[in-house]
């Protein structure tokens, strides 16, 4: 009889735990990250030559066969995705807005660098070199 209430104490006291409501959900927000701007440049994409992101000030357009038009140049900020607990914030992610009149697109920085940036572009990883002028 011993044995079940042990058991029966056991399984109790660990639901309670598993049941701490005292703890909230984070807040989700975003906020400027401190360097702002990428290096500007041509960061070419190491697998094919044709295709990478030119980048002027707080402008970013990415092109294929060296080439882009009007349309496909964004402005652009560096934005840090945080998550805010009521002792603490997690900084979680860091992300490239990119947007213009019509769209603003999102795209996940996965490394980053002075030399070499790696970015989720359409649901692919795809590293971008800078090219030294």
């Amino acid at each position: 009889m011993k044995k079940y209430l042990i058991l029966a104490t056991l399984e109790m006291t660990l639901i309670l735990i598993g049941c701490n409501t005292k703890e909230k959900q984070p807040i989700k927000l975003s906020r400027i990250n401190a360097q702002k701007l990428l290096i500007p440049g041509e960061w070419i994409n190491e697998k094919d030559s044709m295709f990478g992101i030119s980048v002027r000030e707080n402008k970013l357009a990415f092109y294929k066969n060296m080439e882009f038009s009007s349309e496909d140049i964004f402005e652009y900020e560096l934005i840090d995705s945080i998550y805010k607990f009521s002792n603490k914030e997690d900084n979680v992610g860091e992300y490239i807005l990119a947007k213009d009149f019509k769209d603003t697109i999102y795209y996940q920085i996965i490394r980053k660098s002075d030399k070499s940036l790696t970015l989720k572009v359409n649901k692919q990883i795809e590293t971008f070199n800078l090219k030294k002028k």
